[in-house]
This record gives C-alpha cells, structure tokens and sequence, in this order.
C-alpha cells in the first residue's frame, strides 16, 4: 500500500478512470444507436416500396417488380438470387411479413467495417404467392462516401469527448479546490492546537463533517488537559505536603543525632536521615517539574562539578554498604554555568541508580568535556531480574527522562553486558 497516497491524487485518478469508461461507453453505444440506425432506415425503405408495390399487386394493377440500383424484387422463391437462399433460407415460407439483414465481413480481420450488409424483405400476396424485396450494399461502392463520413465523425466525436473530458476535469479541479480548502484549514487548525488555547472557539471549517472532526479533536484536547491539570495539582499538593513533614523528620534526627551515643541507635537515625534526604530529593524534583510556566527563567550560576559529584557519591554511600563494588570516577575539575535544580536532580537520581542496582562489580563515572558517563557492571554470580520493569527504569529515571526533555539536554540509556550505560552531554540541544 502506498503510504504517500493523497487524497487530492486519489480523486483525480478516479475522477479520469471514470471518465474515459463514460466516453468509452458513450462511443460504443453511439456506434451501435448508429449502426441500429441505418438498419431501421433501410428497413423503412424496403417496407414502404414492399407496401406501395403489394397494395397495388392485390388490386390487380400488375404493377412492375422493383429493378433499381436500391431495391431488386422477386415474386418467387425459385428467382431469387442463390445469396439469398443461402443467407436467409427461412424466408422460403412465411405467413407474415419479414425482414431480415446479414453484414459479410472481410476475412482474417477480427475487427473490420463489413464487406457486404444484405437487406431481404418476405411479404404473403393475395394469391399465395411471395414478394421478395432486397437490397445489397458493397461498402466498396460506397468507400470514398464512408471514409468522408467516417472522417466527418471522428472529427465530431473525439473533439466532443475531449470538451467533455476537460469539462470534467475543471468540475473535479473545482470540488477539489472547495473542499481541499477547509481540510487544509482543518489541519493547521489541529497542528497549532495546545493546552494554552484549546478553549478558543473552533473556526468555521462549512462542512458538517470537518466540524465534527474539530469539535471531538477540542474533546480530547481538552480531556487531556484535564487529566495533566489534574495529575499537577496533585504533584504540587503533595509535594508541598510532604516538605513539612520532612523537614520536622530531618531536625527531629539531628536532635536525636546529637543526644544518641548508642551505636545501633545512631544506625537507624542514619537510615531514617537518608530516607528523608531521598524524600526531599523527590518532592523537589516533582515541584519542579509540575511548574506550569514553560517560559520561566531558570537561576544559571557557576557549578564545581567536582564538589557536586562527591557531595551526591557521600549522599548515596550508604547503598555501597555491604556490597564489593569498585568505584571509580574521572572528573574533569571545572565549573560551568548551568542550572543547579535540575542539574543535581539528574545527577543524584542516576547516581543512585547505579549505586542501586549494582551488586557486586564496578561502576565508573566520568565528567569530560560537559558530558556524563556512568556505567556500572555486575560481575558476580547475584544478578537482578533484568525483565523486572524497575530495572534501569525506576521512577528516577522516569522523572530524568522528563527533565532532560525539558532542558533540552541530550541523552541515552542503553542496557550493555552486565548492566547499564547512562551518557548525558549538558551542551543544550539547538
């Protein structure tokens, strides 16, 4: 099936279809409505001379039997020409008036004009007998009239045929154009449609059709936005619900921090210390990413990459923690300008995916030239269950694919033998 297929190009091709099978079968039922023609006209001939001459043979007037080059008579079977029997051997007897005709074509032409067309006409007399009239046309004879005629009809119909075929093309041209025209609207109209102005009045496309199509595609727009207005409302309640409570757990553990001396009990208040911390790490991500202004101004500042890397490594350490894992980093020690939020979000949340999902093996982080590299392998016998749906793409990484799409940042995440490649290049795409 061809993909590219228009429907502008499909109508007119069904449009020339259909209109060479009119001409087609308007010249053959012209021909035969021709042909039908001159056998009705010949016929018409040898019925009245048939009439004329038995009308006066009944009332005894001894008329003469037709002998012109039209018409040749007979008044018995057995002077007929032998052409006559040999074509119309029915005609021997008849009770009633008959006509019949035969066209002799040339031989070894499938399709030729006739040679001959024979015209026999039987009529009963009163006195039992039967007139016989006929007419024979050699196209021979006729040859220099037919070509004048034949030539005199092309030159009607084909000029005939082809202003009808432009007639039929401009009408095309004409629909096509009327109706191409709030298609074509229709689709720029769909194409800058947005959750910013998908409440504006829908224009008048004149069709009922097409504005049909608009108003369910304003539907669905607006379903969507509906249920995106509704999922940020969420993430911002929320987020903003949960900054309380963590702040409460975070200076309730550095109280604690400071009155506990027993070493398990200090154990637990580092976990509930770094659940917070994760907590904290996730509302800020989602606060950030429901904002609803595309077009704010994110805070640029310079950035020690180095400092920032080994603050997220010492946030994350306690997921190394009875794990044999080979950590090795090759950071290049260089400040850039770029946003902080979003910066250290994306760090942190693959950071601590890798720390995460390795068991035992290596994991090496590199920051060269504003491009980020962390892989890390299993290379023990313990392996996670790589069809596991979190595995590489937990929420993190979910919540990192959005933000990068937000920054325009370039990105890649690929499963590799072992474990997983995440590359980042922080150089804003164009």
């Amino acid at each position: 099936m061809n993909n590219n297929k228009t429907l502008r190009k499909y109508v007119i091709t069904a449009h020339t279809i259909i209109a060479f099978m009119v001409v087609l079968s308007y010249t053959a039922l012209i021909n035969i409505y021709f042909v039908n023609g001159l056998d009705e006209g010949n016929f018409q001939d040898l019925h009245l001379e048939a009439k004329s001459f038995s009308k006066a043979y009944n009332n005894k007037q001894q008329p003469d039997i037709p002998n012109s080059i039209h018409f040749k008579g007979y008044i018995s079977w057995k002077i007929v020409p032998d052409w006559v029997k040999q074509y119309f051997p029915d005609l021997e007897t008849v009770t009633r008036t008959q006509m019949l005709s035969k066209r002799l074509n040339l031989k070894g032409h499938m399709i030729s004009w006739p040679e001959q067309v024979i015209f026999v006409l039987a009529q009963p007399l009163n006195d039992g007998k039967t007139f016989y009239l006929t007419r024979k046309i050699d196209i021979e004879t006729y040859q220099d009239l037919s070509k004048n005629n034949i030539k005199n009809m092309i030159k009607l119909i084909w000029p005939v045929a082809l202003l009808f075929l432009i007639i039929m093309h401009l009408f095309i041209h004409f629909l096509l154009k009327r109706t191409m025209r709030p298609l074509h609207q229709l689709g720029i109209w769909v194409d800058h449609l947005t959750l910013d102005n998908v409440t504006d009045p829908i224009p008048d496309f004149e069709f009922k059709e097409l504005k049909h199509i608009a108003n369910q595609q304003q539907k669905a727009m607006l379903r969507i936005s509906e249920v995106l207005d509704k999922e940020q409302s969420f993430l911002r309640h929320a987020s903003h619900e949960l900054r309380t409570p963590i702040a409460v757990v975070k200076s309730n553990v550095q109280l604690m921090e400071r009155r506990e001396t027993d070493p398990k009990s200090r154990t637990s208040i580092a976990r509930i210390k770094r659940a917070a911390l994760n907590m904290q790490h996730m509302t800020e991500t989602l606060l950030w990413l429901s904002r609803e202004d595309k077009n704010e101004k994110l805070i640029i500042s310079d950035i020690n990459i180095t400092d920032m890397i080994k603050q997220l490594i010492e946030d994350n350490q306690y997921l190394l923690q009875g794990k044999t894992i080979s950590l090795q980093y090759d950071i290049d020690d260089v400040s850039l300008k770029l946003a902080p939020t979003p910066f250290r979000l994306i760090l942190n949340n693959i950071i601590r995916n890798a720390f995460q999902y390795t068991i035992e093996g290596t994991i090496h982080l590199s920051f060269k030239n504003q491009i980020l590299i962390i892989e890390n392998i299993n290379t023990g016998k313990a392996e996670f269950d790589k069809e596991n749906s979190d595995y590489g793409y937990g929420l993190g990484l979910q919540l990192v694919d959005k933000i990068i799409s937000k920054m325009r940042w370039q990105y890649e995440n690929k499963q590799i033998s072992g474990g997983r490649k995440v590359a980042i290049n922080f150089k804003k795409l164009p």
